[in-house]
């Protein structure tokens, strides 16, 4: 196409818009972020969830001296402190001390009494704030030993921290040494002058500063600095929690209300000192201590409400932090929009021009309401924020700009006359073969002529059906083809390969089908809208293959299942509704530690769950004698598989095929539990000789019985998982599956610490609980599981004496 046809069709448009689209998209100018950051805020506004009644905000006049002075905060730490509060976070900065007299006697000795009740508190955190200037110089002032001592110890420097500071300010000396910790209070407006997000760490002098919010989530959770991990640009450990980040360290809070409109209990700070106010009230309660919003320097925009005090914004981050309710913005997410944002060029200049004025508008009313509903959908329900209102943008406007363009030409030319009938075949023909209508464009093709200008076509639809396994439909088109040009490109090859492919699937069922097409190697097949490149491994219910979604390019592995030879035909309907529905609640399982389920669906008789890919290695190579990981490692594998489980059993999903070969380990170390809700299908159901699918060495014995199970049932599974990660052998083993069921209902297995010595007393006790027969008597939650894996890894600490 020259560049005159070029410019008529609208392609130089679409690549001219799409430029200033893409220039403004990673020039983070402001404007081309309005409409995303519209939608965050009307969906966190629409998405608001419960306050937590363990945060209190104590509010302090901003205009009265004598609220603000060192007296009125020392009394009300003071009865705070002696009412029980679990935590006191202060958000005002004494930078010089008041003293006072210790008596009526003038001439006794001045004491400091704020920095007496805070030292005889212990449990107040005082704020840090720091200074940003426009060059990236940083101070070469150290601050003091007492605030380094809080800043992170374990840095994982995957990534460069983009939020670095030019100064602190913090409290005086005396404050300093009575102090419980110390986090900063700093919060940064987006560019249009919005608060939405928190960041959890500042870097200063090559010191990672957290925020107040994230120590006070620590304390609440009983743990100490010294534990936190921070990953640059990926996230922050709190012992078995991982709070996500961006690459600036951020998180984006979630906002809460009452049910009432209202936010969290607050007290002015002369309700707090009445005597009327009952101090029980604070008891085991996180107080955060600060001015009201009435200030400018202290009131906020959000999201939420426009005049939003600092602390007010720090208690929604924390109650987002314990709860893992935060909105998340990962590493990948900006490369997800860039594509977003190349597709929709390429649409504007390859595709749209092509297509007739009532199909495009179709085609990009289409797509951005797509676009807009994904990305609403991926904040509520998956709590993600992808920003694609962007991208929408990007269709509207090029459409626009296209159609005037359009308009304008057609001005300058004589009008045309209507199309040959053969050419709007032609051109209906590959627009339903475009939308994967291939049945309905090869009857449009078939009343074309067939001539040079066809073959090409109706090749690539030949193909198509191929990829699809519409073997019969594929040899249709190439013996079409044949009538006219029998030596068209390798059409003979195709027919044979065709017709070998069909007669594998007629004897062997869908997925030898597609086996023989990633056997030929020159097209891929496809399940759906996935494209599949290899197989990965076979399994009980079928073949696993490493596909790509075409949409958004991302790796999926894709778990098949070809129902018509698995079960009879009266059974058929029955668990393609079953296979359905447990891929659906799998799927509605959001955790880090769970496989993401992404899509489901049938074709053919073949049905297929596209999940996530997972880069790793299983755990069946550490169940072997002398190949064992050290025993804190496992614990913490093990920790991170209940974490998954309880969040599993919260939702009503019961794993029921926990085993060494279901769990991942990623090369970032992170660990995925597979093959959730798919188990159920193969527990309920048969197969065509009438056995049950399962694992039997890890089945509980009220799972080997056939009797309901719950979550203690995948406990008892886990216990033979860490039984066998510690010891290198099984607890149970047989030489048939009818001792193997046997010795798992009945005979007690053998003690850990007969097998291995050295194996601490409290993770034998664990396994020992964890491997009880009768349910009644076993370990009751995955959550105390985790307890007793976090007790014994203190333990473990504790004996090697490490912090």
């Amino acid at each position: 196409m020259n560049h005159d046809a070029i410019w008529k069709s609208g392609g130089l448009i679409g690549i001219i818009v799409s430029l200033l689209f893409l220039t403004g998209y990673s020039s983070h100018l402001s404007t081309f972020r309005t409409a995303d950051n519209l939608l965050y805020d009307f969906i966190s506004q629409k998405n608001t969830l419960p306050t937590d009644s363990r945060i209190i905000l104590v509010e302090v006049d901003a205009s009265s001296s004598e609220q603000k002075s060192h007296a009125a905060i020392a009394a009300a730490i003071n009865k705070l402190s002696n009412a029980g509060a679990k935590l006191i976070a202060l958000d005002i900065l004494y930078t010089e001390p008041e003293l006072q007299p210790e008596d009526n006697n003038s001439g006794e000795a001045q004491k400091d009494m704020l920095a007496e009740n805070i030292r005889l508190a212990g449990n107040v955190l005082l704020p840090l704030y720091f200074e940003f200037g426009s060059e990236v110089i940083q101070s070469n002032i150290l601050s003091p030993s007492q605030i380094r001592r809080s800043t992170f110890r374990q840095i994982n420097r995957n990534a460069t921290a983009a939020v670095s500071a030019f100064m602190l300010h913090y409290p005086y000396s005396n404050l300093l040494e009575g102090a419980a910790g110390f986090g900063h209070f700093n919060l940064f407006p987006d560019p249009d002058g919005t608060v939405r997000s928190h960041p959890l760490a500042i870097e200063l002098s090559d010191k990672f500063y957290p925020s107040i919010a994230l120590v006070l989530a620590a304390g609440a959770m009983n743990i100490p600095t010294s534990d936190m991990r921070l990953n640059i640009g990926t996230d922050i450990e709190l012992g078995a929690l991982n709070v996500a980040t961006d690459r600036d360290i951020r998180i984006y809070p979630a906002f809460h209300t009452d049910g009432s409109g209202g936010s969290y209990s607050r007290f002015s700070l002369s309700e707090l000192l009445s005597e009327s106010t009952p101090a029980d009230l604070f008891k085991d309660k996180i107080i955060l201590i600060g001015s009201t919003a009435d200030n400018s320097s202290n009131s906020f925009i959000t999201p939420l409400k426009r005049n939003m005090s600092r602390i007010e914004f720090v208690a929604h981050s924390i109650q987002s932090i314990l709860k893992e309710e935060s909105v998340i913005r990962p590493g990948w997410t900006l490369y997800i929009e860039l594509a977003l944002l190349l597709l929709a060029g390429l649409y504007l200049t390859l595709l749209l021009p092509r297509l007739s004025g009532i199909a495009g508008v179709a085609a990009t009313v289409t797509a951005t309401l797509v676009l807009l509903i994904t990305g609403f959908f991926l904040i509520s329900a998956f709590s993600i924020w992808i920003q694609t209102c962007l991208t929408a943008l990007l269709l509207i406007i090029g459409h626009l700009c296209i159609g005037i363009r359009a308009h304008f030409i057609a001005k300058e030319q004589q009008p045309s006359s209507t199309s040959d009938s053969n050419e709007t075949n032609k051109m209906l023909g590959l627009s339903f073969q475009s939308q994967g209508m291939l049945e309905n464009a090869y009857k449009k093709f078939l009343i074309c002529p067939l001539d040079e200008e066809m073959l090409p076509i109706l090749y690539d639809l030949g193909l198509a059906f191929e990829r699809k396994r519409q073997f019969d439909e594929a040899i249709n088109v190439y013996q079409h083809m044949a009538t006219y040009n029998s030596n068209f490109r390798d059409i003979q090859v195709r027919l044979i390969n065709a017709k070998r492919s069909k007669e594998a699937v007629s004897e062997k069922g869908s997925n030898d089908g597609v086996a023989n097409l990633l056997a030929g190697g020159d097209i891929n097949p496809t399940l759906g809208r996935y494209e599949i490149f290899s197989e990965l491994g076979k399994g009980a219910m079928g073949t696993v293959y490493l596909g790509k979604d075409p949409q958004i390019n991302r790796q999926v592995a894709i778990k098949t299942l070809a129902l018509s030879k698995e079960f009879e035909a009266d059974q058929l309907e029955e668990v393609k509704k079953r296979f359905f529905h447990e891929a659906e609640i799998a799927g509605m399982l959001n955790h880090p530690n769970i496989v993401t389920i992404f899509d489901a669906g049938a074709e053919h008789d073949l049905a297929y769950i596209a999940m996530e890919y997972l880069d790793g290695i299983d755990l069946i190579r550490y169940t072997q004698k002398g190949k064992t990981l050290p025993i804190p490692t496992t614990l913490k594998i093990v920790a991170k598989v209940a974490e998954a489980l309880q969040y599993a059993h919260d939702h009503g999903v019961i794993h029921r095929d926990i085993k060494p070969a279901n769990i991942m380990i990623l090369k970032n170390k992170s660990v995925k539990v597979t093959d959730f809700g798919i188990a159920h299908i193969n527990d309920s159901s048969k197969t065509k000789a009438g056995i049950v699918m399962g694992t039997p060495s890890y089945m509980s014995p009220e799972q080997l019985s056939g009797k309901k199970v719950d979550g203690r049932s995948d406990l008892f599974s886990l216990g033979v998982m860490l039984y066998e990660m510690v010891a290198g052998v099984r607890p149970f083993t047989a030489d048939s599956i009818s001792k193997l069921m046997l010795k798992v209902a009945r005979v007690p297995h053998t003690d850990v610490r007969e097998l291995d010595p050295e194996v601490p007393d409290s993770v034998a006790e664990l396994i020992n609980s964890m491997l009880a027969k009768n349910p009644e008597n076993r370990i009751a939650s995955a959550h105390e599981v985790l307890d007793r894996i976090h007790q014994c890894l203190q333990e473990n600490r504790a004996q090697e004496g490490t912090p």
